[in-house]
Parts: C-alpha cells; structure tokens; sequence
C-alpha cells in the first residue's frame, strides 16, 4: 500500500496522541506500507509498526523510532542522521548506503531474521532486496532469484556502504550483519554482540570495541587504528594478515615488474602484492603499471608520479599517501580509502585507446573514501565515483567532465574551478548548485 506525505503526516498527528494516551489516539500501523522518500524528519514514532515497510530514500533524520518494530524493512539509501532507533526490533533489515550518522541504536536488535515463505508479499520483500535499486547505480543488491513459496530464508541485516560516524550501537545485537563498506569512524560499538559480523573494507578508526563481542566476525582490509589490532576483543575474528615485506623484497619485486612491463610477460614477473604491508614505503616514480595490488596497506606511502595505470588496488589503504601526479588511468580502486591523500595533479581518467580493439578504461573509484583528500587540478575524467565520499576534500580545479558521480557526497569539500560538465549527478550529496 502506497502512503502519501498527507496520510502519513495524519498517522504521526494521531500516533502522538496515542504516545500521550489522549483520546482518539492510535498507534502508526505501517507495516508492509510503500514510504519511499517520504519525510520523517524529526517524528515521534516512537513504538509504531513498520514491518517490512518500504522506507527507501525517506528522510527520517532526528526521528525518535524507539522501540519500533521495523523487521525486514527497506531503508536503503535513507537518512538517519541523529535518528534514536534504542531497542528498535530491526531484524533483517536493508540499510544500504544508509546515511545514520550519529544515530542510536542502543540495545536495539538488528540480527538474523528467519523468513518462511507463505505469502506473496513477503516473496516481493525479500526480491526487492535482491534487485538494484535503479536510477543511480549507487545500490548493490544481488540479483533478483526464484523464490518459491514454503521456502525458509535467514536475512541477514545490511549495513552496506552505510555512514555510520559517531553512531551509537552500545549493546546493540549485530549478529550477522553485513558492514561491508560501511563508515563507523567513531562509532560506539561496546558490548556489541558481533558475532560473524562481516566488516570487509569498513573504516572502523576511533571506534569503540571494547566489551564487543567479536567471535566469528570478518574484519578482512577494515581500516584499524594500530591499538585497536591489540584489543582481546579482535582476537577471535578473522583479521587481514598483511605480508610484511622488507625493502629488498620490495626493490625486487618493482624490479621484476619492470622487466615483465619491458619484454610484455616474457622475462621477469608481475609484481603480485595483494594485502602487502607497504606502510611508509618510498615508491616515487616506481613502475607499477597493471601490478595486482588488492588490500594493500600503503598508509603514508610516497608514490608521487608512481605509475599505476591499469593497477588493481581495491580495498587499499591509501590514507596520507603521496600520490602528486600519480598516473591512475584505468586502475581499479573500487572501496579504497584515500583519505588526507596527496593527488594534486594525479591522473585518474581513463586509458585510452588500449589494445588491438582500442578500448577505453575508465578509472574505476566506485565506493572510494576522499576525505580530506587534497585533489587540487587531479584528471577524473569519465572516472566511476559512484557512491564516493569526498568530505572535507580539496577538489579546486579538479576535472570531472564526464564522471560518474552518483550518490556521492561533498559536504565541506572545496570546489573551486572544479569542472563537472557532463558528469552524472543523480543524488549527490551536498554539491552546492553553484560552484
């Protein structure tokens, strides 16, 4: 059932009353309800019914959800910013690129749902989960299978590529759940329960883990502080183990790449450095082009005018790197964290005109972190940014003409001459309109 602004508003009016046990009061019923894009700004639906509600891109910043019942809800790409969701009932719910920035769900159960099959609209629930949410590329739902009825299913919850900075998850029931991607710098995690938790490529600096319980859970290329590493709390979950490599490892294997590079795969070997602890490593000018470089930890790395074209670096941890005029044209960066990296100047358009069928390769950035970044006069041209998080970054005179830009956010990012002329920009965030 589809809800309009105006009903929905009357259901807040006399859910209030219902809060305050005035007469003629009634509690919100909007279980299995179409709410997308709806505003919930600031309402009280403390307590209310949203089970398996459609909640997709509604703004329910400031919300006070207390004690909800809200299983199997769609709030993907919604707005949660200082919501209260405290001992929400959220089991199995979809919070897909989410923003929940400093929201609460303390004590709230957001674990593994189990779903028996018996009823058309719970098979619609569970395909609408599964399928792209469409328009802007920005969700990454699986794709739409059969379900046939009688089937039992456990859903897990779903926090991926969510912004979670400084939320409050203080005893919260986590069981489960996917944060792939997902920001939570800052966030309070004690005493959690996060078993089999999955945490791939998540930012999880100034994070509070202490009393969390952490067994079974992936933290595969997380973004840690050092001292989190030490933590008993980590000790039981599944952890990147980095390689760590000494500089005449390094040296060789840069050495060998150039010599594979030169003779085109006959002599030497490609440079294979995934998960490579390469923190602090002086890489300037190095020759890395097509190098496998997937969850490395090059955290304060000097790559400056490094060659990386065709380079894959998913999931890498690029923060304060120096990266000045580093040439990444086509390389796959998809989920790495460059934030407060140097790429003033760096080349991150596409690759062009590349092999006997002269294809362009467009850089791929999609779900990257820039915070902070400094990316004065970088080339991003036609690059994917899907989704990219460039908070606080510096962007002046960059060149974006062409890019893929949706769903990515900007807030206090500066933006002088940056050049967005045929970019796509479906549901960017705190892009000012004159820039």
């Amino acid at each position: 059932m589809r809800v309009s602004q105006e009903g929905l508003d009357q259901a807040q009016l006399l859910h209030a009353q219902f809060l305050e046990r005035k007469p003629g009061g009634i509690r919100a019923l909007l279980a299995y309800s179409d709410c997308s894009g709806l505003d919930f700004a600031g309402c009280d639906l403390s307590d209310a019914d949203l089970t398996a509600a459609r909640l997709r891109r509604a703004n329910l910043s400031a919300a006070l959800l207390r004690g909800v019942s809200a299983s199997l809800c769609d709030l993907r790409q919604a707005m949660l910013d200082g919501a209260d969701l405290s001992r929400a009932d959220m089991r199995g719910s979809c919070f897909r690129g989410a923003e929940m920035n400093k929201s609460v769900l303390v004590g709230a159960d957001v674990s593994e749902a189990t779903v028996m099959l018996h009823e058309a609209r719970q098979m619609e629930i569970l395909r609408s989960f599964r399928e792209a949410l469409g328009g802007d590329g920005s969700d990454i739902g699986g794709e739409a299978m059969p379900l046939p009825q009688g089937t039992t299913l456990s859903l897990r919850a779903d926090f991926t590529d969510a912004a979670m900075r400084q939320a409050n998850l203080t005893g919260a029931d986590l069981r489960r759940a996917n944060f792939t991607g997902t920001i939570l710098e800052g966030a309070n995690l004690a005493k959690a329960k996060l078993n089999h938790a999955t945490f791939h490529s998540a930012v999880l600096t100034g994070a509070n883990l202490h009393g969390a319980d952490l067994e079974g859970a992936d933290v595969s290329d997380a973004i840690l502080d050092p001292e989190a590493l030490e933590l008993a709390e980590l000790k039981r979950a599944t952890r990147t183990d980095y390689a760590a490599r000494s500089e005449t490892d390094v040296t060789a294997a840069v050495r060998e790449h150039e010599r594979w590079l030169d003779s085109q795969g006959q002599k030497g070997a490609r440079a294979l450095l995934a998960k490579a602890d390469l923190s602090d490593r002086q890489l300037a000018r190095a020759r890395l082009v097509m190098a496998l470089m997937p969850g490395a930890r090059l955290h304060r790395a000097n790559l400056q005018r490094a060659l990386l074209a065709m380079a894959d670096l998913t999931s890498a941890d690029l923060r304060h790197a120096l990266m000045i005029e580093a040439d990444l044209r086509g390389a796959t960066l998809r989920r790495a964290c460059f934030n407060h990296a140097n790429l003033s100047g760096a080349k991150l358009g596409p690759l062009m005109d590349v092999g006997v069928h002269h294809t362009d390769f467009p850089a791929n950035c999609e779900r990257a972190k820039f915070v902070g970044a400094t990316l004065v006069g970088a080339n991003l041209r036609r690059a994917n940014l899907t989704g990219c998080d460039f908070s606080g970054a510096d962007l002046t005179g960059a060149q974006l003409q062409e890019a893929k830009l949706d769903g990515s956010t900007f807030a206090g990012a500066k933006l002088t001459d940056a050049n967005f002329d045929g970019a796509s920009l479906k549901r960017v965030r705190d892009l000012p309109k004159k820039r």
